[in-house]
């Protein structure tokens, strides 16, 4: 599936514009991937249409940038409230499931134990 399908999906599943939509996912692909150690983000990244994977590459973890919780992280990020950021993440993290091998999604929900809290 490519970018611009993805963002089709974020924006059926949300209800967003095509141009939220792709802030949404993009968001979503940058707070992972900051998250994963640098295997992880390589993998994730060739998983990942082209524009995506970029992003996911371009992203380094640092303190700043990796503590901090998922959803408030994307919250602050997206500069929205609580509720629309927990929307917008689970619409485009749907979206991403769509479009990715299933090993892959496995895998990052091993790595990242928070996010399986946020998908509960």
């Amino acid at each position: 599936m490519g970018y611009q399908e993805i963002i089709k999906k974020v924006q059926i599943y949300s209800g967003l514009s095509d141009g939220e939509s792709k802030d949404a996912l993009d968001c979503l692909v940058e707070t992972l991937a900051v998250r994963l150690d640098e295997a992880g983000r390589k993998q994730f990244a060739t998983n990942l249409p082209e524009e995506l994977g970029d992003m996911a590459l371009a992203v380094y973890p640092s303190e700043e940038n990796s503590k901090p919780d998922i959803l408030v992280q994307f919250m602050q990020l997206q500069q929205v409230s609580p509720t629309r950021a927990r929307r917008d993440f689970l619409s485009a993290w749907q979206a991403l499931k769509d479009s990715v091998n299933g090993n892959e999604i496995k895998r990052l929900r091993q790595q990242l134990p928070r996010l399986n809290q946020l998908l509960r």
